[in-house]
């Protein structure tokens, strides 16, 4: 198991972004949460397999329809937090 934070820039908010990635998470069997960040971003933690962690997160970068991802900034964590689904947070 491996843990990332995520931070996406671009148009990100407004677009249903979030529920793109929760949707892309649960298809795909990882835990964690997504939220919007007060600078127009979206943050996420993640959890699962390498590489299913892996190809989220490239779906993730690929983004959805309606938005454009312009950059990601991916950080792995060393502790794993043991989410019991993945969320969007307030």
């Amino acid at each position: 198991m491996i843990h990332y934070h995520a931070i996406v820039k671009g148009r990100v908010q407004g677009v249903g972004f979030r529920y793109f990635v929760q949707a892309e998470a649960m298809n795909r069997g990882m835990k964690g949460w997504v939220r919007n960040t007060d600078e127009g971003h979206v943050e996420l933690k993640v959890e699962g397999e390498p590489q299913e962690v892996n190809d989220f997160l490239e779906a993730v970068r690929k983004g959805s329809r309606f938005s454009k991802v312009t950059d990601m900034q991916i950080e792995p964590l060393t502790e794993l937090a043991h989410y019991q689904d993945f969320r969007i947070r307030g």
